[in-house]
């Protein structure tokens, strides 16, 4: 797994590619939650680049969802992969994370769902 973050005025972009699995969801999870302070507490995760994705890669995306909302701010995913979706999917957990295709730091309450995820039965 690999992570890139650039901090913007009012929000983080972090990009993570390759596999998101058991052993590197814990690293996975501190560093979200380190980047994750005021005044920034809106988060924006490029996945479009992960490969696999496990629960404890879930577990990672719940964890700093949580951290931002605590914080006042919201987290949306950009672009996730198939493998990204299909474990969204599986879990349950789809409907907690809004999804977006661009990477611009506008987090809006509310996000058009990306055209691959229009169809996917909630």
């Amino acid at each position: 797994m690999d992570l890139s973050v650039t901090v913007d005025a009012d929000s983080i972009l972090c990009r993570v590619s390759g596999d998101v699995d058991i052993s590197c969801s814990p690293a996975l999870r501190e560093q979200l939650l380190a980047v994750l302070e005021p005044p920034r507490p809106r988060l924006v995760l490029d996945l479009s680049e992960v490969t696999f994705m496990d629960a404890s890669g879930l577990g990672a995306l719940m964890a700093a969802r949580r951290r931002s909302l605590l914080l006042g701010g919201g987290l949306r995913l950009v672009a996730p992969s198939s493998s990204v979706r299909r474990v969204l999917e599986a879990s349950g957990l789809r409907s907690r994370f809004p999804v977006t295709v661009d990477t611009s730091p506008a987090c809006p309450d509310t996000m058009e769902l990306a055209p691959a995820l229009r169809s996917v039965r909630l």
